[in-house]
């Protein structure tokens, strides 16, 4: 029943009293006034029409007071509901609904555009800080960014877009002062929440674009102050980013690229190709998994277009966890004692997440870990932190083995191989195709075979492409073998059987 139809039905029966009481007080009068009545003397009558008259002025009162106090309740129970529909109940933020409204309402209109600054906050590394310190401090934390970022941005409204992403609509667009403010946030976030005796630091990546100036609408505003977000997660997080036109074309492509790539693995437009690694007899060693996307309208795309995108976010976790799957699906279709190669990014290995992902795949589907090689590059290597060699060494104690890719390109001296946790190192091509005429080649790659065999490490020569590489490649001291000599990469089903070198000299195979 609503507020109205309860005052109605409860209202009603007084007002039905009232009208008694003075058609009581009416008739009570007219009889004194004329003395028609011998029975009761007008005094009399004067008196009743008094009293009913100050009767039903009571209930009038009453009446007024109870629909008073009804109608403050409707109030109440009214602003409750509103607050209930506009603001978070965990952090108190507005909702995002009426936030994008109240964003719309701040720019004005067409004919009246208004000056507003749209900050878009993320808490970096939410998950982590949820699982480590528990979902009631990430509640906590977020509780606490909202309140600091009125506090702060006095004037500002500041909303909940999602499970750990804010915005704040500044009514102005000083930017001076609106850094100054961002700084400060920031700094305050990093001086920590207090829990359990304890004092966690957090750390936000903020992005800026201020209206009319970047956007002069609620949807490019958006737009424009996301890119600026992910250029600030991308630069390292923990800053702001205010946004600039040339982020536009190159942030947008990477947006729509990652929303796609992010499609195309529940899409099944993700294909995985395998090129052959041989032993010194030609023999079939194993293989190499190597991602392919292949897009409904832009065909086939190079992994060297989309997997430095995916290593901007998250998403290259989806890609390594799709991959990882997929060859253990196809491991099965090789003959027995073949071993699959898969390439893992080095933000891969930034978390914890990419051994636990290893080991939950190898029990969901039967396979060994010895079944796998782990392939990373030269790059990861010399940058490795203590904790990517934790992770793996743990990998390795799974039972993966371990490959050095592309060694030789970078900066990884001989004496890396000396603590670092590899089983096989793949030497990058570059040097392969320099060994019929290049001096230096052939010394290097000589001396990286003495020391492999000193460390127990087999040596891949990448690249290999003529029967004259393959061979010097064998003189030197390589012990497996890797290129289009032996055959392109190619989807599972596609992979020639491969024929001993000494039987028959190894063709290029298309």
């Amino acid at each position: 029943m609503s507020i109205l139809a309860t005052i109605r039905d409860h209202s009603g029966r007084i007002y039905r009293g009232i009208q008694l009481l003075l058609l009581i007080s009416i008739g009570a009068a007219v009889l004194g006034a004329f003395d028609i009545s011998q029975n009761l003397p007008s005094g009399a009558s004067f008196t009743v029409s008094i009293l009913a008259t100050g009767l039903a002025l009571l209930a009038l009162m009453y009446m007024r007071s109870s629909v008073v106090h009804r109608l403050r309740s409707a109030a109440v129970a009214e602003a409750e509901k509103h607050h209930f529909l506009t603001r978070d109940a965990m952090t108190g933020a507005m909702t995002r609904r009426y936030f994008l409204e109240a964003l719309h309402d701040s720019l004005g209109s067409m004919r009246d555009r208004r000056d507003a600054t749209l900050l878009l906050i993320d808490v970096d590394h939410f998950k982590q800080l949820n699982d480590t310190f528990g979902h009631q401090f990430g509640d906590l934390a977020l509780a606490y960014l909202v309140k600091t970022s009125e506090r702060i941005f006095a004037g500002g409204l500041v909303g909940r877009l999602g499970g750990d992403e804010f915005g704040v609509i500044i009514p102005h667009g000083d930017l001076a002062a609106i850094n100054k403010d961002v700084r400060q946030l920031l700094d305050t976030m990093r001086a920590g929440k207090s829990h359990e005796g304890k004092t966690i630091p957090l750390s936000i990546s903020i992005g800026v674009a201020l209206a009319p100036t970047h956007a002069s609408n609620t949807t490019e505003l958006m737009l424009v102050a996301d890119l600026a977000l992910y250029e600030s997660k991308a630069a390292g997080r923990g800053r702001v980013t205010v946004f600039d036109e040339e982020m536009l074309s190159d942030k947008r492509y990477r947006r729509l690229i990652e929303r796609e790539l992010r499609a195309a693995v529940y899409l099944g437009e993700l294909e995985l190709h395998y090129q052959p690694i041989v032993n010194p007899d030609g023999s079939a060693y194993g293989f190499e998994g190597l991602i392919r996307w292949r897009h409904p309208v832009r065909g086939l795309i190079s992994p060297a277009e989309f997997i430095p995108i995916a290593e901007r976010s998250t998403l290259i976790d989806m890609l390594g966890e799709w991959v990882f799957k997929r060859a253990c699906a196809d491991i099965g279709h090789f003959l027995p004692g073949r071993r699959i190669s898969i390439n893992v990014s080095g933000e891969q290995l930034k978390r914890d997440e990419i051994v636990t992902m290893c080991d939950r795949v190898l029990k969901e589907t039967g396979r060994s870990a010895a079944q796998f090689v782990i392939e990373i590059t030269e790059t990861v290597a010399t940058a490795a932190t203590p904790e990517i060699l934790r992770r793996l060494e743990a990998l390795r104690g799974l039972g993966f083995h371990i490959a050095l890719d592309d060694f030789g390109t970078g900066h990884c001296g001989f004496n890396y191989l000396k603590t670092l946790p590899i089983d096989s190192i793949k030497i990058d091509r570059s040097y392969i195709r320099s060994l019929a005429h290049d001096q230096v080649a052939q010394i290097f790659v000589s001396a990286l075979a003495q020391i492999a065999r000193i460390q127990d490490v087999t040596i891949v020569a990448e690249g290999v492409e003529t029967q004259e590489e393959f061979a010097l490649a064998k003189a030197a001291g390589c012990n497996r073998f890797q290129g289009y000599f032996f055959g392109r990469p190619a989807p599972r089903d596609k992979v020639a059987s491969l024929r001993a070198v000494h039987a028959e000299p190894l063709a290029l195979s298309a």
